[in-house]
């Protein structure tokens, strides 16, 4: 996977449902200078605890990042990473599939079908 050092996007998850815009804003900007938040909803409206998170330039985000990850913020741990395209998140690496074993059963028992 080739990692982007110019990001600029931050994504989080894990936050409370009573979050708002400015409360992220507000702690985003404790390590820079904060472009955008953008509170992700459902279709009925409602707020679904992630959010994105967008820093003027890529050194004020890896602070972000690194600083304010597993933060507990509004009663919550939050989770604070690099926000990836959707390839990057399709992208498998190339690991041969594992092998499952057979599980022979105890002696004496036999094979239900």
């Amino acid at each position: 996977m080739k990692i982007n050092r110019n990001y600029r996007d931050i994504f989080i998850s894990d936050l409370s449902y009573e979050t708002s815009a400015e409360e992220l804003e507000q702690l985003f900007s404790l390590c820079g200078k904060v472009q955008a938040v953008n509170l992700v909803t459902d279709a009925d409206g409602k707020f679904k605890g992630i959010a994105f998170v967008r820093m003027s330039n890529a050194k004020e985000t890896r602070d972000a990042v690194n600083t304010l990850d597993g933060t507990y913020f509004a009663d919550r741990y939050i989770k604070v990473s690099e926000a990836r395209s959707k390839e990057e998140r399709t992208e498998t690496p190339d690991i041969a599939p594992l092998r499952t074993r057979r599980r022979r059963l105890p002696p004496g028992r036999k094979k239900v079908r």
